[in-house]
């Protein structure tokens, strides 16, 4: 065989080598799925006013509740929470009125942000419980 001939299929042989190794590379596997995770935000219990501040990732949070009445209590008590915007002070809705000893769980989504609960209480104990749901990776 002639020189010229047996360089041509070397280059030929390396391209057809170098087009096909791509090919045989391994394809990382896609990440794992965001899953759903509740974490709790934090537990606060008293009588009367109290401002709640709350940091939330996801917007999404569920406010557990439970009411009982003072001791001293003359009539029913009511209880209420309403959710305010923590950067701009300005309020968002009334999530929860109750009159009298109760409890119960109410559901909250907005855009991540700061956040302040404003509790208003009278005549009642009252203990609240605030969870959010963040997507992450297992």
């Amino acid at each position: 065989m002639d020189r010229p001939a047996v360089t041509w299929a070397r280059v030929i042989s390396a391209v057809a080598v170098a087009a096909l190794l791509p090919g045989c590379r391994q394809v990382p596997p896609p990440p794992p799925p965001l899953v759903p995770v509740v974490q709790t935000m934090g537990t606060w219990e008293g009588r009367g006013d109290r401002t709640i501040g709350l940091t939330s990732q996801s917007g999404k949070f569920q406010i557990r509740w439970r009411t009982t009445e003072a001791a001293d209590a003359m009539a029913p008590g009511v209880f209420r929470v309403t959710v305010h915007s923590a950067v701009s002070g300005r309020p968002l809705p009334e999530v929860l009125r109750h009159v009298g000893a109760g409890s119960g769980v109410v559901n909250y989504e907005e855009d991540p942000r700061q956040f302040n609960l404003m509790v208003a209480s009278a005549d009642l104990d009252w203990v609240v419980t605030v969870d959010e749901t963040v997507l992450t990776r297992p």
